[in-house]
């Protein structure tokens, strides 16, 4: 299953994923999240080169991969790249949703989250849009989660 999570700049959907995230794990799913960095030519923050992988990353390696006892790090230089190609070459792990951050123009059913009716006139413009959540709800997301629980209930249903 995948659930993409889309808006605009500030409105909301990290929140939201995070939300999404903690009521899922409570229900025992487990999940992969997938953030899209959607910031124009700004490329997204590494750590300091202070630690050992870093430095190999920052001298020029193309993957540079840290193992510790429980946690995996993976940093790996790739020109851009769609949601399901990131999905089939970095998702190493079994999981039962996959929450995607962004990617807009993405095929997969979506949530959007906005503030103002502009914002819903153009997201609700994408495809698969199945939920809208205006930002002022995020207070109250009990309907989300009701509505989440049947969405997953029909695409455990559809995959039978």
């Amino acid at each position: 299953m995948i659930l993409q999570i889309v808006g605009y700049k500030d409105s909301g959907k990290t929140t939201l994923l995070a939300e999404t995230v903690k009521f899922l794990k409570n229900k025992g799913y487990r999940v992969v999240t997938i953030k899209h960095h959607g910031h124009g030519a700004e490329d997204i923050t590494l750590q300091e080169n202070t630690v050992d992988h870093m430095k190999h990353f920052e001298t020029g390696a193309d993957q540079s991969i840290v193992q510790g006892h429980e946690l995996r790090e993976t940093i790996t230089r790739t020109s851009k790249a769609s949601l399901s190609q990131i999905i089939d070459s970095a998702v190493t792990i079994e999981y039962d949703i996959i929450l995607a951050e962004g990617f807009k123009n993405a095929d997969y059913d979506k949530v959007v989250i906005y503030k103002n009716p502009e914002e819903l006139s153009s997201l609700s413009a994408l495809s698969h849009v199945q939920y809208k959540l205006p930002f002022q709800k995020l207070s109250d997301l009990e309907p989300f989660k009701n509505w989440l629980e049947s969405w997953i209930d029909i695409k455990k249903d559809e995959s039978e």
